[in-house]
């Protein structure tokens, strides 16, 4: 196995378990590593530090996956890593009421790169790095031993080939994937799409948040903006909502929050296509408010770059949602983007409040689903915050 060597002085968050590390702490790196190959890291002594998937072109050079000296990248270890993950989701879940979970979440479950969804017997798979493409039959041959599914279809991450330089073609890699398929969260039927539909096809993260939420929406006039495929909306719907506005821009994912209605023999709420941002503007000179407001838009800092300009669009986006907010109503409003803090998200909200004239109290916090693990070793693998008050 070839070495890397780190920096002098540059291991302290190796050993501390952060699984990441950047261009500037490594010294040197052995000639001949393929991109994306498991490497032994070792700090300026020679001492050994981890072993961790190599990558020529990504600003993290390394992917940390194993402190144990005896522990390499072998068939074994994937499908141990996979055997726990599997085991704890499996004390999560209610499987009564839901059948479908992520199964894997990267770092957070000691396999970089992998990202794998569990749709009632069959995988969505994202692949992230170029380590995720190299080690895929070890990856394949492991969800086949733990899981036995139907089908594994794979998808590379949007800038898999931007930033690690590795072209990798969407396919099924096992079995037969179909276009749709029939799960069930929170005792409700969904229609996902892990072939089409955005990231591996549905998002588990907010199943927990969706449960939460509806129990303000009795009774209740609720605006669900960013709806998606209407994950909020159905909750809020089965708990007993009076009307629901659902608000996305893409005309699929609506036609596909109607169907879900239908399975669940529930109204269908009023659906409109539409930018969240100029829908909101637009609605500012209107009178009506809801009682119930949700806003789950998508990640708006996708760079460290864009984080001053995503800061602005929170704070604009929150405002606008608490003005359409009724007085003593439910505010709820949330960031996937990772790279902004809770502080920060929680200082956007409030300078929201201050520019829409309204008072918000916080009553609580929300994250993202225990199936999403949260490891302490590395901060990074927190990424949806959320936010629950009452507005007056």
């Amino acid at each position: 196995m070839k070495t890397v060597i780190l920096k002098k002085q540059k291991d302290k968050l190796a050993r501390n378990r952060n699984p990441w590390v950047f261009s500037g702490s490594v010294h040197s790196a052995e000639s001949g590593i393929r991109n994306g190959e498991a490497v032994r890291v070792v700090d300026a002594d020679k001492k050994f530090v981890a072993y961790g998937f190599y990558s020529e072109h990504s600003a993290i050079t390394l992917r940390l996956f194993s402190w144990n000296e005896d522990e390499q990248a072998r068939q074994s270890l994937f499908t141990a890593r996979l055997q726990a993950a599997l085991s704890a989701r499996k004390r999560l879940i209610n499987s009564e009421q839901t059948d479908s979970f992520r199964l894997l979440y990267g770092e957070a479950d000691g396999l970089p790169g992998y990202v794998a969804d569990y749709y009632n017997g069959h995988i969505g798979l994202q692949v992230n790095t170029a380590s995720a493409v190299l080690y895929l039959p070890f990856m394949t041959e492991a969800l086949k031993a733990v899981v036995n599914p139907v089908s594994i279809y794979a998808r590379p991450a949007d800038e898999l080939n931007k930033k690690e330089k590795v072209f990798f073609q969407e396919a099924c890699i096992y079995g037969d994937a179909p276009e749709r398929i029939l799960i069930k969260e929170n005792g409700l039927k969904i229609s996902a799409n892990p072939v089409s539909g955005q990231k591996t096809g549905y998002y588990f993260d907010q199943r927990d948040n969706r449960k939460a939420v509806a129990q303000y929406a009795a009774g209740s006039d609720v605006l669900d903006c960013f709806c998606y495929t209407g994950g909020f909306s159905l909750n809020c719907a089965a708990a007993g909502a009076k009307s629901i506005t659902s608000v996305d821009s893409s005309a699929d994912a609506l036609k596909n929050l109607e169907e879900n209605f239908d399975l669940n023999g529930l109204q269908k709420p009023e659906t409109v296509k539409a930018d969240v941002f100029e829908y909101l503007r637009q609605r500012n000179t209107d009178s009506r408010k809801h009682d119930l407001v949700i806003l789950d838009p998508p990640k708006l800092a996708k760079s460290q770059s864009a984080m001053e300009q995503a800061l602005r669009a929170y704070k604009d986006i929150n405002m606008l949602g608490l003005k359409k907010t009724e007085k003593n109503g439910i505010f709820v409003t949330f960031s996937c983007s990772g790279r902004v803090s809770r502080e920060d998200f929680i200082k956007s909200v409030a300078w929201a409040a201050k520019d829409a004239g309204r008072t918000l109290r916080i009553t609580g916090f929300m994250s993202q689903a225990g199936d999403h693990p949260i490891s302490p070793f590395f901060p990074e693998s927190e990424y949806l915050k959320g936010i629950i008050g009452v507005v007056e």
